[in-house]
């Protein structure tokens, strides 16, 4: 083994003892899975909709709901909660509203 050889695999060994010891977030994989997903996309004011359906198979509306489903069993610090709740509280917020306002194709409807 030359000088690169074992610097690599000395790498590769210290980032397997850095994932094997790190705190998760949640016990479940799956679920911290999402959560660092989440956290991941919160400064950029949340993940997109295309993002979350390749990602998980599910629309932004249940993304939410499953997010915050698994936050109270999350070892997530409060710190990360209040991030998490800045960045998808204002989607789930312009979700509902847009869902709220009616499309023009019924306004003219209702007028005619």
């Amino acid at each position: 083994m030359n000088s690169r050889q074992y610097r690599q695999w000395r790498q590769r060994r210290h980032a397997a003892w850095i994932e094997a010891n790190r705190k998760r977030n949640h016990p479940d994989t799956e679920v911290e899975r999402l959560i660092e997903f989440a956290i991941m996309w919160a400064p950029f004011g949340g993940a997109t909709e295309e993002e979350i359906l390749v990602r998980f198979g599910m629309t932004t509306h249940r993304f939410i709901e499953r997010l915050w489903q698994v936050i109270p069993q999350s070892n997530c610090t409060q710190d990360e909660i209040r991030i998490l709740a800045s960045a998808y509280r204002t989607i789930a917020e312009s979700a509902t509203q847009a869902a709220d306002v009616p499309s023009p194709n019924s306004l003219r409807k209702k007028s005619a």
